[in-house]
């Protein structure tokens, strides 16, 4: 950790974006009661549009001065790629958008609840230390090869369980942990549970990336099959082999296990009637929804893998996609032949088999070429270059990001006189400071649904780095008024 580092995560991160962001305790606020407490992954655009629409009217309710815009630019600006704040994205079998919290989006919610429960509760000092020293000892043992290292401790435990059961033998009580002690381990145990729940998006958003790069590769056609096919598996296995994604698979075939989900169902019946956690709402609810959530959060990352399968099983299909429509085809020509000839249907109907044998082209074989050699590759490991990337992410810093909405509040003045004028008009009006800002209204007349003909041109006239004077040819748009 540098402050060269720091600066430039803290001027890159979508995380540290949303807790700068205007406004952000409300938008922060509204993402966890509509995703975190009510326990869903997933919601429809029918659905987080609506609820929006009414955080927004108990703001203006309780006389807070935020979020005032339309709630669909709102949601339109927190799922874009500046923000990446919500996930906009389609299932199969779905009409509309679905949205998800990213994990920078999940990682500032389990933030922010850290902090309120460390500054507005207790802080589980015991708790944690007894389970720091209960992982180091178990680590200690379990790790060591030594024979006498385990033995000794499953004898200390036996002895430990003999005592423990002779004492309740003969007295007929049990100590039980002190109410302080419940609820140190009670919120711990949830706090490690909602980390849980949001490490699921990191896991999930390693297996999209790749199957977006398969999926790119191939349709950019730029590299063979086998290739494609070698380092999307390759990429796959190495993932499986991390220590997150072991962890993720022994984590699936423990939740999956349905003698260890009646266990965890047992145990969450005997919290929820515990006196000592009676006033432990939002922890219990979260309890109560533990095992169903795990399952769905394991399910979509499962999703993604289908996926990732999918696409390559189209990868290989291609052959056999290629034979079928081959097929098919002949079977239409026959079925037109037998169309033909449906009025007048030949006497005999036979087959003419050539059974001589001849030979054809003797000087079509090849001429002799010397074996193939291995072509031998340099495998030395690659090593970043650490100053490049700075430099890189320092220019990525220095770049001036595009006003969106003081370029819409500049279309909104332009249709103010007429209802309706063209792009040209516009930049001659308000001159851009860059080639940048002519893409920037290309693309909100595309996303605002204002008219862009590619059949027709207009020229613009810019300035250049060098104070001369740019043309520019570009499709003639028109801004209208009804747009979004």
């Amino acid at each position: 950790m540098t402050p060269e580092k720091l600066s430039i995560y803290f001027d890159t991160s979508p995380a540290v974006s949303l807790l700068r962001a205007d406004h952000s305790p409300f938008i922060v606020c509204f993402l966890y009661e509509r995703f975190k407490r009510a326990h869903v992954i997933d919601i429809a655009h029918s659905d987080l549009l609506p609820a929006l629409a009414a955080y927004q009217e108990r703001l203006q309710e309780a006389s807070y001065p935020a979020l005032r815009d339309k709630p669909e630019d709102y949601l339109r600006i927190w799922s874009s790629s500046e923000k990446r704040w919500l996930r906009r994205h389609l299932e199969v079998g779905r009409m509309e958008a679905l949205y998800q919290l990213t994990p920078h989006s999940e990682a500032v919610i389990e933030f922010v609840s850290q902090a309120l429960q460390q500054d507005l509760s207790f802080v589980g000092t015991e708790s944690r230390l007894r389970l720091v020293m209960q992982a180091l000892e178990e680590l200690s043992i379990k790790a060591s090869d030594d024979p006498q290292v385990r033995l000794k401790f499953l004898r200390e435990e036996q002895a430990r369980i003999a005592t423990e059961i002779e004492e309740i033998e003969q007295l007929g009580q049990v100590k039980t942990l002190a109410p302080t002690r419940i609820r140190e381990q009670f919120a711990l145990a949830v706090r490690m549970l909602r980390e849980l729940q949001g490490d699921f998006r990191a896991v999930e958003e390693k297996f999209k990336e790749i199957r977006r790069q398969v999926q790119q590769r191939q349709v950019q056609g730029l590299d063979a099959r086998g290739g494609i096919l070698g380092d999307a598996l390759g990429a796959e296995d190495a993932l499986k082999s991390q220590d997150q994604g072991v962890s993720f698979f022994e984590f699936l075939k423990f939740i999956q296990s349905p003698q260890q989900q009646d266990r965890l169902r047992d145990i969450i019946r005997q919290l929820l009637h515990m006196r000592e956690l009676a006033d432990q709402t939002e922890g219990l609810e979260t309890i109560r929804h533990m095992v169903r959530g795990l399952l769905d959060e394991a399910e979509k990352v499962l999703l993604t893998t289908r996926r990732l399968s999918a696409s390559l099983r189209r990868l290989l299909d291609t052959r056999s996609q290629q034979d079928r429509r081959r097929v098919t085809d002949l079977l239409h020509q026959i079925r037109v032949l037998a169309a033909k000839m449906c009025d007048d249907p030949p006497r005999d109907i036979g087959l003419e088999i050539d059974g001589t044998i001849e030979i054809s082209a003797p000087m079509s074989r090849t001429d002799w070429s010397p074996p193939l050699k291995f072509e031998q590759l340099d495998l030395t490991e690659h090593v970043a270059d650490e100053e490049l990337r700075r430099n890189l992410f320092r220019q990525f810093q220095q770049l001036r990001p595009i006003d969106w909405n003081t370029m819409r509040r500049r279309i909104r003045q332009a249709l103010e006189p007429n209802g309706h004028c063209t792009l040209g008009e516009l930049l001659h009006d308000e001159p851009p400071e860059g080639l940048i800002d002519v893409l920037g209204y290309l693309q909100i007349a595309c996303e605002d649904g204002h008219q862009v003909r590619a059949d027709a041109t207009e020229q613009v006239v810019l300035p250049d780095d060098e104070l001369d004077l740019m043309a520019l040819t570009i499709p003639l748009v028109t801004f209208v008024t009804g747009g979004k």
